[in-house]
């Protein structure tokens, strides 16, 4: 007989729509970073009661997402050259070795859904940085995450794909400082040129594609840093 489970209950579905929008703004920057993050002030921020939101806040604690402080609470981690220089050397070594599978297996369908997801990137401008103000995730950024997705979508790795997933949503914390204080012309044209490449080495199964890979990865990181350090 086969089991018949019983439907979300909306205390979970609460939670996780929390836990969306929190995640959200974390990769904004919209949540200040460094500094308590108060629960009367989430609770009023999502609309949402005590329980789905330290569901959520747990959740985003055991992802790195958040740091837990004293008395139960939480804080957004503050942004620093050593924490940038490991998440991108872990996301590195990962999405090398996932890129590398999916070559070796990747299929015309593959093939298709990378020229897809290139292209949509190259329709969609890149967000206008502002100044002295964070703005929310652009249209852009969306469709970049897209294609880098569909470079290692074919690795037959399900548990190293998630953790490429978890590992990208740390680099992304980092997305307003990636973007900033760089000039737009430049960035959109070095920015077009790498993405080509990499993604007609891929398709041809060129063995030189992880390592573009990496180097593409390698320039972000330096630009953050190096606004880091400025």
């Amino acid at each position: 007989m086969n089991e018949i489970l019983a439907p979300p209950s909306p205390a979970r579905t609460l939670a996780e729509q929390v836990y969306e929008a929190l995640k959200a703004d974390l990769l904004a920057g919209l949540l200040p970073a460094g500094a308590p993050l108060l629960t009367r002030d989430l609770l009023d921020r999502y609309g949402c009661g005590v329980s789905p939101l330290r569901e959520a806040l747990a959740r985003l604690v055991g992802e790195g997402m958040l740091e837990a402080t004293g008395h139960r609470g939480v804080r957004a981690p503050t942004p620093s050259v050593a924490d940038v220089e490991d998440v991108y050397r872990i996301r590195i070594a990962l999405e090398r070795e996932a890129l590398t599978l999916a070559m070796a297996h990747g299929d015309d369908s593959w093939e298709a859904a990378i020229l897809a997801a290139a292209h949509r990137m190259e329709r969609a401008p890149l967000p206008e940085p502002v100044p002295d103000k964070i703005t929310a995730v652009s249209e852009w950024e969306r469709r970049h995450r897209t294609f880098h997705a569909s470079l290692i979508a074919a690795a037959p790795a399900p548990r190293l794909l998630r953790l490429i997933d978890k590992m990208v949503d740390q680099t992304e914390r980092y997305r307003a400082l990636r973007l900033a204080r760089t000039e737009q012309g430049k960035l959109t044209r070095d920015i077009v040129t790498e993405h080509r490449a990499l993604a007609e080495a891929v398709i041809r199964r060129d063995a030189i594609a992880p390592r573009l890979l990496a180097e593409h990865l390698a320039h972000t990181r330096d630009a953050v840093v190096a606004f880091l350090q400025g």
